[in-house]
């Protein structure tokens, strides 16, 4: 088991469980859990676990409209990940918060999300604290 993999994981399916969640927060959590400062590298790091959690149908990707309604995306995975990818690619800046794509979790995710945060190995890590002691 990849222990930073999977604490990523489940801080992102507890963001998914609280709200939409936006692409903002996947390299947010990877920075946090694989302590890297290489923004290619958090980059890179970020669309493998987006590309885990899609296929794995853990979370879904899509828009959230001005009104607050999410609009999943109606294209395959790997159009998906070209899309965020590109999209990331050609900013031309840092990414902000509410832009690009936006994930919510299905009834598989918040299923993988109990389970994961109950295993022992993850247990030491509450999704919303970070403590680097």
């Amino acid at each position: 088991m990849d222990i930073k993999f999977e604490k990523t994981k489940t801080a992102i399916l507890a963001y998914c469980i609280e709200d939409w969640t936006s692409l903002y927060f996947v390299p947010s959590f990877v920075e946090q859990y694989y302590r890297y400062e290489d923004q290619e590298l958090i980059k890179k790091t970020s669309l493998e676990i987006i590309k885990n959690l899609l296929e794995e149908k853990l979370v879904i990707a899509g828009d959230l409209t001005k009104d607050n309604k999410f609009i999943p995306w109606k294209i395959p995975i790997n159009e998906i990940l070209k899309k965020i990818k590109y999209d990331w690619d050609n900013l031309g800046r840092e990414l902000y918060m509410y832009e690009l794509v936006w994930f919510d979790i299905t009834e598989k995710g918040k299923k993988e999300f109990e389970y994961l945060n109950k295993l022992p190995e993850l247990k030491e890590i509450d999704p919303f604290y970070f403590d680097d002691k």
